[in-house]
C-alpha cells in the first residue's frame, strides 16, 4: 500500500520523511502471507544454509548459469495476476537493501535475471512455481550481487477520503549472487554534518558514508560531539547492510538540544561481519568542525511511538527475502518498503539498531 505523499501538506510530507529517516516511525510490514494473500519461498533450499529457504544465494564464477524457481502462493479467496520482473537490489537511505520499481531502469545484477512469462494468475489457495534463470556476465568482478524478482499486482485498488492511498501487492524474492574470490567490505565516511531533520527544528548529525569493498555488510557508526560550554556526547548506532558501490547519507537524530556555536564532530564507522564469503575490512574514521548558527531541538524518545516488532515473513533490514510493501516504513536485503512510491528499491528481518548514548548531558535516546 502506497501514501501518495503529494496530497498531503508540504510541512506533514517533510515531517513523515524526516520520522522514517530518523528511525522514529514504525509502521507494521506484513508477512509477505499475511493480509494480502501473496507468500514467496525457493522451490529448492541448501540444507547447510538456512537462509537459502527465504531467498536464493546461489555461487556462480562469471559466466555461468543458474536456473531455480519461484513457488508463488495465493492464500486468498480470488485469483491474482501478477507482473513479473527482475529488479535491482540497492542501499535504503537509512542502510538496508531495498528493491528498485518494477518501472525502473534495471542497470546491475537485475540485469542477469530472466523470468518467464510477463505475467501470471495465481488460483486462490493454490502454489505456482514461476522459472528464472540468471546468467552472470563472463567479465564480472569478485563479490556479492544483489537483484529481485518482483511479484506485483497489476489490478491495484483505491482507498480513502482526506487523501488517496493507493494499495498494490507487491512481493519481492531476493537473489544474492555470490561470485567467488578475493573480497572485503570497506566502509568509508565522506563527511559529517549538523542538521535538522527535513520539516522539523530536531537535531541530527547526517554522516556519508559508503562501501568501496566489493561484498555487503552491516558497519557500526560511532559519532562523538563536542561542542559549547563544555558540551559532549558519543552515540552509538549498528547500521544494516549496505551494499557494494552504494553511498547513503544517514541522519543519526541526536537526542539533546544542540546550542549555536562550533562543534567537532568525529564519526568511527567499524565493519561488522561481511557475507560469508569475504573479510570485514577495516575501520575508518572522519573528524570535521561544524557551525550551528541555530539552536535544534533534542529528538524526543521514541517510546511514545512503539516499534513493531519485526516479522520473520518480511524484508525491513537484512538479507534477501520476499515481502510485502506496505505503506511508509524503512526496509532490508530481501524486498522493498517505500516512502511515497508505488514500489522502491531492498535476511530475513533482524532487531532495529539501538541508539547507545553516553557522555555529560542527559536525555539519552532509550528504547
Amino acid at each position: 500500500m502506497t501514501v501518495k505523499l503529494s496530497t498531503l501538506p508540504p510541512r506533514r510530507v517533510f515531517a513523515l520523511a524526516a520520522a522514517v529517516a530518523a528511525g522514529l516511525l514504525w509502521l507494521p510490514a506484513a508477512p509477505a502471507s499475511a493480509g494480502f494473500g501473496i507468500a514467496l519461498r525457493p522451490a529448492h533450499a541448501d540444507p547447510n544454509d538456512p537462509a537459502t529457504k527465504a531467498y536464493f544465494k546461489p555461487t556462480l564464477s562469471p559466466g555461468e548459469t543458474f536456473t531455480d524457481q519461484v513457488m508463488v502462493t495465493n492464500t486468498g479467496d480470488a485469483p491474482i495476476e501478477l507482473a513479473v520482473s527482475p529488479v535491482d537490489g540497492v542501499t535504503a537511505p537509512t542502510s538496508g537493501a531495498v528493491y528498485g520499481n518494477r518501472q525502473d531502469p534495471v542497470t546491475k545484477a537485475g540485469t542477469w535475471v530472466s523470468t518467464a512469462p510477463g505475467t501470471v494468475t495465481v488460483p486462490p489457495h493454490a502454489e505456482l512455481p514461476v522459472p528464472f534463470t540468471v546468467k552472470v556476465p563472463k567479465d564480472v568482478a569478485a563479490g556479492d550481487h544483489l537483484a529481485g524478482i518482483a511479484f506485483e499486482d497489476v489490478h491495484p485498488t483505491q482507498a480513502g477520503s482526506n487523501f488517496a492511498v493507493t494499495q498494490i501487492v507487491r512481493a519481492v524474492m531476493g537473489v544474492q549472487v555470490v561470485v567467488p574470490g578475493p573480497g572485503a567490505f570497506g566502509i568509508r565516511v565522506d563527511k559529517a554534518a549538523l542538521q535538522s531533520l527535513p520539516g522539523t527544528a530536531a537535531a541530527s548529525v547526517v554522516v556519508t558514508l559508503g562501501n568501496d569493498g566489493t561484498r555487503l555488510g552491516k558497519p557500526a557508526l560511532s559519532v562523538a560531539l563536542t561542542g559549547p560550554n563544555g558540551y559532549q556526547r558519543t552515540a552509538k548506532r549498528p547500521l544494516d547492510t549496505i551494499l557494494p558501490g552504494d553511498t547513503i547519507d544517514y541522519p543519526m537524530a541526536w537526542p539533546d538540544v544542540l546550542q549555536p556555536g562550533d562543534y567537532t564532530i568525529s564519526v568511527t564507522a567499524t565493519p561488522g561481519p561481511a557475507s560469508a564469503k569475504g573479510a570485514p575490512g577495516a575501520a575508518t574514521v572522519h573528524t570535521v568542525t561544524a557551525h550551528l548558527g541555530t539552536a535544534l531541538a533534542g529528538v524526543p524518545s521514541p517510546g511514545v511511538i512503539t516499534p513493531v516488532p519485526a516479522s520473520h515473513g518480511h524484508s525491513g533490514r537484512g538479507y534477501p527475502m520476499g515481502l510485502v510493501v506496505v505503506a511508509v516504513a524503512v526496509a532490508g536485503v530481501g524486498g522493498g518498503l517505500y516512502l511515497g512510491r508505488r514500489g522502491g528499491r531492498p535476511k530475513p528481518p533482524a532487531e532495529e539498531p539501538v541508539l547507545a548514548t553516553e557522555g555529560v548531558a542527559p536525555h539519552p535516546v532509550d528504547r
